[in-house]
């Protein structure tokens, strides 16, 4: 549909789809409405060829708001996500159980 970069997603239902709030107050927000049940975040980029503006970003300081958040799964547009401090934010999602998971873009994905 084209908008936000990013959804909250807890048990196959999209709980919330980011704003302008940003990445993190929107799984705050999404936190809210799911009784402590396990999200899911995934980040996508537009189909644009190019990505002069808004690409999609993630970075070690929204772990540990995945992990208060809980928050289990970031995947990430795989080629076209940008992972800020990649090796700190690795860490800290292993010490907090956060698994990072890239999926190939829809141009690349396996036809069935």
């Amino acid at each position: 549909l084209d908008v936000g970069q990013s959804v909250a997603v807890c048990e196959r239902a999209c709980v919330a789809v980011e704003a302008m709030e940003g990445t993190d107050a929107m799984l705050r927000r999404a936190a809210s409405l799911v009784n402590g049940r396990p999200l899911r975040l995934v980040k996508v980029s537009r189909r644009r060829r190019h990505l002069l503006f808004d690409v999609p970003v993630a970075g070690a300081a929204t772990i540990p708001v995945m992990r208060d958040t809980g928050t289990t799964l970031l995947a990430v547009d795989a080629g076209r996500t940008l992972l800020l401090d990649r090796d700190e934010m690795l860490r800290l999602a292993d010490e907090a159980g956060v698994a990072i998971a890239g999926y190939p873009p829809e141009d690349d994905a396996p036809r069935s």
